[in-house]
């Protein structure tokens, strides 16, 4: 028994590591968690074997076990209605595959007390469903902003669960009706997920696209930013003859403050509106010039200092993610503030760039646990997230780029801070 549940266990390994994300469990604790969980198994096993009155213990050892499970699920981050949902999808996935493979080959009792072999099938019946459910059906659950309301999808390993045991509790000996219901739950359970997962992996599309239309957007503000700087040029350019004339002849007449003052209304005559920071990252330059543009509009204290080299090895994607989520905070932000205030800093060291964003904010700021959640059009009942979303998705590129990211509010101010290590692609 105790090599069956340890070969189950390897089942619900494989589970987890669909849905959850393992990059932020320390090392070692993970086995720790799945060595007690199968100690507490065991013992369940034992305490039940030892009360032999299956039906009535059946669906409080599914219960335990689905706790057990639930807590098993807390080394992973992610939210905890989808931690429910792993635990009650495994467990009921599980039982599913023990009922179908005992009414298919078995006496019909699904009693827990088998032979080697039959324990050898169920294991195999598992193996398959984890696999398919893998393959075809969670490929894009792990993302925890993918889907709000894992609590509904809860409710269908749950009723699973209650349908096989109804069909236990009532001893059916109908070995057709009990495969043929065992294997219906199996493929409603499989079909239910993938189409969840479909329509995740469309908001991930839908959410890429938006990143790419602002990158595009971006882009032709930068191309027209460029386009009108090259005008000026040009002109000045075509001037330049009378300019240099007029300069000559205040200076034969010694007239500095002349000079000066004409030379800053031809720098007056090159300076480009629409250019608030040229860096030469175009990557940069093009999204940042274009929020930029807007934050000048709406807010009265705007500071941008931008110095970083042409070639990091960043992606345009990346710095989309990155400086479009966290400056569309923040230009919200502020605009609701009476300071209305934003302070970019971003610059390029020894291999790190360091990227500071202050901006103001009016009333409270609302938190739960380390995330923030939207001032903006928020909804106590919905709790619908600006900065939790769009942080969690900054944070995310962030440990791409093995950094960090620190924040802090104090005396209505707003501060994001985050290092991160790029190396330049000529490095490469």
């Amino acid at each position: 028994m105790v090599i069956f549940h340890s070969a189950v266990l390897y089942i619900i390994l494989r589970y987890m590591r669909s849905f959850f994300h393992t990059v932020r469990v320390k090392k070692g604790r993970d086995l720790e968690a799945y060595v007690l969980y199968l100690a507490a198994v065991c013992l369940i096993e034992a305490l039940s074997a030892a009360m032999q009155t299956l039906p009535a213990v059946m669906p409080v050892k599914f219960i335990t076990e689905t706790l057990f499970l639930y807590l098993l699920a807390q080394i992973y981050h992610g939210k905890q209605g989808k931690k429910l949902l792993a635990a009650s999808l495994i467990q009921g996935m599980n039982l599913a595959c023990e009922a179908l493979a005992v009414y298919l080959l078995y006496d019909c009792r699904v009693d827990g007390v088998y032979g080697r072999e039959m324990y050898y099938i169920i294991f195999l019946f598992m193996y398959i469903c984890e696999r398919a459910m893998e393959k075809f059906c969670i490929r894009n659950i792990k993302e925890d902003a993918s889907l709000e309301h894992w609590d509904l999808l809860i409710f269908l390993p749950v009723i699973s669960a209650i349908v096989i045991f109804v069909l236990i509790t009532f001893e059916l000996e109908n070995r057709y009706i009990g495969s043929a219901v065992s294997a219906g739950i199996l493929c409603m359970d499989l079909i239910v997920f993938y189409i969840c997962d479909e329509l995740v992996g469309a908001y991930i599309k839908l959410k890429e696209s938006a990143l790419v239309a602002r990158q595009l957007e971006s882009y032709s503000n930068q191309l027209n930013v460029v386009m009108k700087s090259e005008e000026k040029v040009r002109g000045l350019r075509h001037d330049l003859k009378h300019h240099l004339s007029e300069i000559l002849m205040l200076a034969d007449k010694g007239k500095a403050r002349e000079i000066a003052d004409y030379v800053q209304t031809m720098q007056a005559d090159l300076q480009n509106e629409g250019e608030h920071i040229s860096s030469g990252n175009a990557e940069i330059d093009s999204l940042v010039n274009l929020m930029l543009e807007r934050a000048k509009k709406e807010l009265g204290n705007v500071r941008c200092r931008v110095c970083v080299p042409q070639e990091l090895d960043i992606s345009a994607f990346d710095w989309n993610i990155i400086l479009g989520n966290l400056m569309d905070n923040a230009i919200e932000a502020a605009r609701r503030s009476e300071d209305k205030l934003l302070h970019l800093k971003v610059h390029y060291q020894k291999g790190m760039i360091f990227l500071e964003l202050k901006n103001s904010y009016s009333g409270e700021l609302l938190k739960t646990q380390d995330q923030y959640l939207s001032t903006k059009d928020y909804d106590r009942s919905n709790e619908s997230q600006v900065h939790g979303l769009g942080i969690r998705n900054v944070r995310r590129i962030v440990e791409k780029y093995n950094g960090s990211m620190e924040i802090s509010d104090e005396d209505g101010i707003f501060e994001v801070r985050i290092l991160m290590y790029v190396s330049l692609k000529k490095e490469r």
